[in-house]
Formats: structure tokens, C-alpha cells, sequence
């Protein structure tokens, strides 16, 4: 009989309940998770230190209308090759766990065909449009930014796809690396071109560029990298069997990106029509998106590793009816989120203005974080739950629960903002969140009978929250007056610490299973 060490969490929650030692899978799964997630911390942190570089060079209002233009930018994204980017690594995953010997190289040809196509037609009608494009911005300044943008519309399509390819063959490492340079080159070209060392080009203008100028160079080396690997183009196959599900998932978040653009629009006016003048409400909407909220989605460079690793995986097992082994990777990545997502929740909802007004030289954002904090407890949920919908083929039921929770967070932002200003944006996602996971976990559950072992850990993370605030901000209170950093880091690693042995000590992480676990294999 095969001996079974249960997880109760010794990997983390890595993506099986239970490890069966003689069977590897769980072992590549944490290895793979672990190579994608330092990548992904890697790059992140370059984009967050990147933006604390923007921020104090532009201004939060520069911040602001960069925001806007890019809101617009994915907004077409969406429309164009999103829906196929997921459906196509879908695909390749679906036909290698059928057939190990099968490339994909002809679904990828397919996806550029449609994909192209789709998108040149986008770029055209924009470029014959650009009079009336104004009317998607409060602010008319962002209409020139978009426009420097609109080539890369074309780029992203192509090095979209061929990253899907990637990542439906599970070859993580070339898509992470291609990740990183994306990043590098966006830095590299931002430097050069916001100082206004070149053609004249500076502030929002050349961030724009930069953006454009990063988008053609990835593409460029992932194609290189594609023929370096021996992939090739093939006859593409029927489109059909890409067009059902990517139009499904583009609309989705074609509609998603929709709202995005519309909360763009509205969260200004509305803060105008509270008393703001329009230069301080773009301020403000600067400070939500180019300031707070990096912070806040930091913990998914670690959640969106696990979950880029586990959507070929759940859909592999979904095209072989093995709903046992889906829930279980749904159950063990919600919980692992959850566990990530505490540890900054704790932190930001201690210190947010502290962090803001040390990273950004802005308070004003910190406030914002530290109420916006406690979306951390549904924000990992969500994203594995929205994860597994469209990796088993459900993106209709996920645009379902999308549907519903967007209608509500746009009715609160319209009424709510004129009366407590960016603080509707909380309660707008708060409110978004909670009806869309509710409704993701609705058809999951129906499809496979989750077992809703995740709610454990959240109820502990919700619990442990409160100490190690009250902690936090303590030890910060009686070490201010010798130095404002000492007392603030100090304050974090307190807060931190006690998250730790909470979590050892309720064993929702087991070191000594982990060691244990990890000498054995």
C-alpha cells in the first residue's frame, strides 16, 4: 500500500490535498510553481519600482491620464485577441493530454489568422475614427497618449498568442522569461524617452512610446524564440472550435474592460460633480490606479503563478471528466491564496499611508490602501475561481457572475462617489467581489461538488488580521519618535512574525511536514 503524507498545507497548499510520494506530479507542480513565481516576483517588483520611479517624476495627475489611455488600450485588447490567448492554451493543453505527440502548431496558426485579422480591422476603424475618440475620456488629454499606443494593439496580438502556445505546452520558463524582458524593455525605454532625451519626446507622451516601443520588442524575440525552440507555423485548422469559446471570452472581457473604461469615465465626473475640479479628480483617479493599487494586487505575483500553472493542468483534467482531481486543485489554490493575500492584508491595513507616503510621497493614496485592504480576503478567491472556470470550458456561467457584480459596482460608483469621494471604489469592488465569487463558486460547485475545505484558512486569516494590526500599529506608535522607517519596518516584521506563528500554530502551514516532505522527495 502506497503510503500518502497529507498536505494539510505542508507544501503551502500546493495543488493537491494529498501527495502521493510515488507519484511526481506533485513534486514538478511545486518546482514549476515555485521557478514561475520568482519570475513573477522579479518582474513585478521592477514594474512597482518602475511605478514609484513614474509617480514622483510625473505627478499623480500624469499618473492619471497614462491610466486612462491604458483603461481604453486593454479595453481593445479584449476585443481583439484576449478571448483567444486563453482558449488557445486551453486547446494545446486539451490536445497534448489526448495526444502527447501533438504540437499545436496549426491551433496557433489558426489564432494568429483570427486573431490578426480581428485586430487590424480594430486598428483601422480607430485610426479613421480618431475625432470622435474623445468621447471616452474625461480628460481630452489622454486622446494623444492612446494614439501612440494604438500600434501595439497589433504586437500584443502577436506575442499574446505565441506566450499561449508557450503556455499550453507548460513551457513556463520561456514564458516568464518573456515576461521579465517585456518588463526590462518597458523600464529601458521609459528612461530614454520620459527624460525627453530623445526627439523631444518626455512626460505622459513618453511613457506612451515606451509602452509601444517595449510591445514590438517582445513580440519580435518571442517569434525568434518560437523558431529557435523548432516551433513552426502549420496549415491552420478549422476556426470554428477557436471562434465559439474565444468570442465567448473576449465579450466577457471585452465587457469587463467596458466597465474598467466606464469607471475610467464616471469615477471622475462623479468626483467633479461632488466638488473636485477635473485636474483633481484625474489626481485622484492616479492615485487609485497608479499608486494604491500595485500595492494592493502585489500578492498576485505569487496567485497568478500558481494559477498560470494550474489552468493547463485543470484543463487536462477537465477534458478527461476527472472532476476529483479539479476540485482539488481549486480547493488547494484558493487556499494558498488566501494564506498569501493575508500577509498584505495585515501589512497594508496597518501601514498604508505610512508605505504610500514613503514609496510615492503621497498619503492621500495611503488611505485609500489601507480601507481597500480587506478586498484581499475575496480578491484570491475570485481570481482561482474565475481561473477554473474558463479553464473547464465555463466562461459563459463566468461572464454570468461577472455580469451581475459589475451592474452593481457601477450603480454604487454613480451614487455613492459625489457623497464619500474614492472610497465609493472600495465599497463598488467590495460589493463586485462578493457577487462574483459567490456566483463563480455557484457553478463550480454544481459541476463538481467542491468541498469548500478554502473556508478554514479564511476564516482563521479573517481572524488573525485583527491582532496582528493591533500590534503593528503599536510597535510603530512607541518607536516613531526614534526613527520613522526604524518604527516602520519594525512595525511590518512584528506584524509579519505574529501572522507566521498564527498560522503554525493553527497548522495551517506545517514547517516541519514541509522539511520533512522535502528531504523525502
Amino acid at each position: 500500500m502506497v503510503k500518502r503524507v497529507y498536505y494539510k498545507l505542508n507544501c503551502l497548499w500546493m495543488p493537491c490535498i494529498y501527495f502521493n510520494m510515488e507519484n511526481i506530479t506533485g513534486v514538478r507542480l511545486f518546482k514549476t510553481v515555485a521557478v514561475v513565481t520568482i519570475f513573477s516576483i522579479v518582474t513585478r517588483s521592477l514594474a512597482f519600482i518602475f511605478k514609484i520611479y513614474l509617480s514622483r517624476v510625473l505627478g499623480a495627475e500624469a499618473m492619471g491620464l497614462y491610466q486612462m489611455s491604458l483603461s481604453l488600450f486593454y479595453l481593445f485588447v479584449a476585443l481583439s485577441s484576449s478571448g483567444l490567448v486563453t482558449v488557445l492554451s486551453r486547446r494545446v493543453a486539451e490536445t497534448k493530454a489526448l495526444d502527447p505527440k501533438n504540437t499545436g502548431y496549426a491551433l496557433l496558426s489558426s489564432s494568429l489568422v483570427i486573431g490578426l485579422v480581428l485586430t487590424i480591422i480594430i486598428v483601422i476603424i480607430l485610426l479613421l475614427c480618431r475625432p470622435y475618440i474623445s468621447i471616452f475620456f474625461p480628460d481630452q488629454r489622454a486622446v494623444p497618449i492612446f494614439m501612440i499606443m494604438l500600434p501595439a494593439l497589433i504586437t500584443t496580438c502577436i506575442y499574446g498568442l505565441i506566450r499561449s502556445w508557450f503556455w499550453g505546452n507548460k513551457d513556463f520558463t520561456a514564458f516568464s522569461i518573456t515576461e521579465l524582458l517585456e518588463e526590462v524593455l518597458r523600464i529601458g525605454f521609459s528612461v530614454l524617452f520620459v527624460s525627453g532625451i530623445v526627439c523631444g519626446i518626455y512626460g505622459e507622451n513618453g511613457i506612451a512610446l515606451a509602452f509601444s516601443a517595449a510591445d514590438f520588442g517582445v513580440a519580435l524575440i518571442l517569434t525568434a524564440l518560437f523558431f529557435l525552440k523548432g516551433g513552426r507555423l502549420k496549415k491552420p485548422l478549422d476556426f470554428k472550435p477557436l471562434i465559439k469559446p474565444a468570442a465567448t471570452l473576449s465579450t466577457m472581457r471585452a465587457f469587463a474592460s467596458i466597465i474598467g473604461t466606464i469607471f475610467t469615465i464616471m469615477l471622475p465626473l462623479r468626483l467633479v460633480a461632488g466638488g473636485f475640479s477635473i485636474s483633481d479628480a484625474t489626481a485622484s483617479y492616479g492615485r487609485i490606479a497608479g499608486m494604491a493599487n500595485p500595492l494592493l494586487f502585489a500578492p498576485n505575483a505569487i496567485i497568478s503563478s500558481l494559477a498560470l500553472v494550474l489552468i493547463p493542468e485543470m484543463s487536462a483534467s477537465g477534458i478527461k471528466r476527472d472532476n476529483a482531481s479539479v476540485n482539488r486543485h481549486i480547493d488547494a489554490g484558493i487556499s494558498f491564496a488566501i494564506i498569501v493575500s493575508g500577509v498584505f492584508l495585515v501589512v497594508f491595513a496597518s501601514f498604508g499611508e505610512e508605505l504610500t507616503l514613503l514609496l510615492f510621497n503621497d498619503s492621500e493614496s495611503g488611505e485609500y490602501l489601507r480601507v481597500a485592504a480587506w478586498l484581499l480576503l475575496i480578491m484570491p478567491i475570485h481570481q482561482i475561481s474565475s481561473s477554473a472556470l474558463n479553464s473547464i470550458g465555463m466562461e459563459k456561467e463566468s461572464f454570468i457572475s461577472y455580469l451581475i457584480s459589475a451592474s452593481a459596482m457601477l450603480i454604487i460608483i454613480y451614487f455613492l462617489t459625489p457623497i464619500i469621494g474614492i472610497y465609493a471604489a472600495v465599497i463598488a469592488n467590495f460589493v463586485t467581489l462578493i457577487l462574483c465569487t459567490i456566483g463563480n463558486l455557484f457553478f463550480l460547485n454544481k459541476r463538481l461538488a467542491l468541498s469548500f475545505r478554502f473556508i478554514k484558512p479564511l476564516a482563521f486569516i479573517a481572524g488573525f488580521s485583527f491582532p496582528c494590526i493591533l500590534l503593528g500599529k503599536n510597535i510603530h506608535s512607541l518607536l516613531q519618535s526614534i526613527s520613522g522607517i526604524f518604527a516602520l519596518l519594525a512595525g511590518i516584521s512584528s506584524v509579519a512574525i505574529l501572522y507566521c506563528v498564527l498560522l503554525s500554530v493553527t497548522e495551517l502551514i506545517n514547517v516541519k511536514g514541509f522539511l520533512r516532505l522535502r528531504y523525502k522527495s
